[in-house]
């Protein structure tokens, strides 16, 4: 059972971190912000 609740903690952490991304490329190219913030997103 140990490895399920692991295996799904990583999923959400990688569904997260895959919006955060799009996000701060979004807030680049729409919003102004400067050009690391979408490079780190990237």
């Amino acid at each position: 059972m140990g490895i399920i609740i692991k295996s799904l903690g990583i999923f959400v952490l990688a569904g997260l971190c895959e919006i955060g991304g799009g996000y701060m490329v979004w807030l680049t190219l729409r919003e102004g912000k400067p050009w690391w913030i979408g490079v780190l997103g990237a």
